[in-house]
């Protein structure tokens, strides 16, 4: 009678609790942020307790600055500045940051030395594949396939918390599907749709570039990665580096979206990292799990 009981309340308790909340563990403060993603420029700041970390400084450095002033960053305040590779919508403004506030700038040799910034005081080697400890925070670099000398992507990770950060990649080796499958948030690039980059008015050349192994991925290409890789439902995504001639926000969601639900994955959250101004934000904190009405059983 008294396990019957116990059963009941367990049911009871799971109707009038819809939901399980989960803690990161980690430091009290943490916010991912977005400031810019596309080929006019990306950059994205990482805030925690000790560390204040930006990732690509691909704007024009008055831009950059604007957009740090709306997330309450005065530029001397940056901890280090971190650079993929060196096309000029990734590193910019790093040369301003490094000379006028001595920001140091972190770069793998090969990239330093195309950016011409291997020279300043404050830059620094980030070894592709060795770990380096900003403050609070674990960063890994990892080698993608993109037309720039040694081009990378970051593992960056917080506490028990883990983002991948993927853009301007042609196609997937290894070690991208390995970041994506141990990430919390995945940024990935969905830079176009197929059959608007065929239609454009692009060059010839320039779309089979695009298009080509050591270009940018599309959204079918972001759509399968994901599918395959991401770790559990409980994942972020932000759509990133979106082409402004051959995508738009709607088709990548629309796309990457309907292959997770097709897979059992629809309750990944997707979102958009906007080209040209501060969009997505990302705290760490996992979103809550739907119980199921009996206990035991969560969704």
């Amino acid at each position: 009678m008294v396990q019957g009981r116990l059963a009941w309340s367990n049911r009871i308790t799971a109707w009038y609790h819809p939901t399980v909340t989960h803690f990161r563990k980690g430091p009290a403060l943490f916010v991912f942020r977005a400031l810019a993603s596309g080929s006019s420029g990306n950059a994205y700041l990482l805030r925690t307790d000790r560390s204040t970390l930006l990732f690509e400084a691909g704007l024009r450095w008055a831009t950059l600055e604007k957009h740090l002033e709306t997330e309450g960053i005065a530029p001397h305040q940056l901890s280090a500045v971190l650079i993929s590779h060196e096309h000029r919508d990734h590193c910019q403004a790093a040369g301003d940051l490094t000379a006028g506030y001595g920001i140091p700038i972190y770069a793998n040799e090969k990239v330093l030395r195309a950016t011409g910034l291997h020279s300043e005081r404050a830059a620094a080697i980030l070894e592709v594949g060795k770990t380096h400890r900003f403050g609070d925070v674990d960063v890994t670099s990892f080698a993608v396939s993109h037309d720039s000398v040694c081009p990378v992507g970051f593992v960056i990770r917080v506490g028990d918390r883990t983002i991948t950060l993927a853009t301007d990649l042609g196609t997937p080796n290894q070690e991208v599907l390995d970041a994506v499958g141990l990430a919390d948030l995945v940024v990935l690039e969905s830079n176009h749709d197929h059959d608007m980059l065929r239609q454009s008015r692009y060059p010839s050349q320039l779309r089979q570039r695009v298009a080509g192994p050591q270009g940018h991925l599309s959204n079918t290409q972001a759509a399968c990665i994901l599918v395959e890789h991401v770790k559990d439902e409980g994942v972020d995504v932000w759509l990133a580096h979106l082409s402004r001639e051959n995508n738009t926000p709607a088709l990548a969601l629309r796309t990457v979206q309907r292959s997770l639900k097709a897979a059992g994955l629809g309750s990944v959250g997707v979102a958009v990292a906007q080209r040209d101004k501060p969009s997505v934000r990302w705290d760490g904190v996992p979103r809550p799990r739907q119980l199921a009405l009996f206990a035991g059983e969560v969704r």
